[in-house]
């Protein structure tokens, strides 16, 4: 093989291995964010019914 198509071969096996791109707005803290905010909420939910079965 000529070094044009092993360049190809690599080039595609680095793009299979970086997996999908993240959006830019999407980084790890506001992951972590939005992981505490949906406990909040549903913690709020699960009071809310509590107060309302008494």
């Amino acid at each position: 093989m000529d070094l044009k198509t092993l360049n190809r071969i690599d080039k595609l096996r680095r793009l299979k291995s970086k997996g999908p791109a993240t959006p830019k707005w999407m980084k790890p803290y506001h992951l972590l964010l939005m992981a505490f905010l949906v406990v909040f909420i549903f913690g709020g939910i699960i009071k809310v019914l509590e107060l309302n079965q008494n």
